[in-house]
């Protein structure tokens, strides 16, 4: 903006020159101030000069930027990231959210009775068919990303037909699982890598 400026200047000062060559001449030997007489003889350097000030300012912008991604932690170093979790401090019956890797992950610490209704659930009817057992490692637990898989939407817990998660945008409905069961979402809430190092810490993103 400040170079479209600048260039617009440059362009209303030479029309005004060509114009008024001979007032501008006439004015010239009417000027006693040598003061103005530079400023008016140097106005197209100043205008050069701070178009140029723009243009480097704006090249110097992108340039730091582009050495704070190269000196920064790569990309692969970024997906590796995992985080150690205490679930003692889960409530039971609560759902805590933290974040991974930029995205919402859920924790829920199941009551008996939503981890006999995830179980008893037919699979065979499922729009994407899982058990209970094959996305919690440990029943108490259920871990997954909190990202409804129909368009990147947060689903909010215990809400929805099974209150599990139900997301708002289009009515997605998740079961304490957090596997779809009514709704636009194709797939399930994703469960994401992890490994159990005791009965009350977890580890989640860790790489083997």
């Amino acid at each position: 903006l400040l170079c479209c400026r600048l260039l617009l200047l440059c362009k209303q000062w030479y029309q005004r020159r060509v114009r008024g060559d001979e007032d501008r001449k006439a004015g010239w030997r009417e000027q006693t101030d040598a003061v103005d007489r530079n400023a008016t003889n140097n106005l197209p350097t100043y205008m050069v000069i701070g178009a140029g000030t723009g243009v480097t300012l704006y090249l110097a912008k992108y340039g730091l930027y582009g050495l704070a991604l190269l000196l920064g932690p790569g990309r692969d170093k970024y997906a590796a990231a995992a985080i150690e979790i205490d679930l003692s401090t889960v409530p039971e019956g609560k759902n805590a959210v933290f974040t991974w890797r930029g995205k919402p992950l859920f924790i829920r610490h199941r009551t008996q009775e939503e981890i006999d209704k995830a179980q008893a659930a037919d699979v065979s009817q499922l729009r994407d068919p899982q058990s209970d057992t094959e996305r919690c490692q440990n029943e108490k637990f259920l871990i997954c990303l909190g990202v409804c898989t129909h368009l990147g939407c947060v689903p909010i817990a215990h809400a929805g037909d099974w209150k599990g998660y139900y997301c708002p945008c289009h009515g997605s409905h998740y079961d304490t699982c957090a596997r779809i069961m009514k709704g636009p979402a194709p797939m399930n809430l994703e469960v994401p890598k992890h490994e159990y190092l005791s009965d009350e810490v977890v580890v989640i993103g860790k790489e083997d």
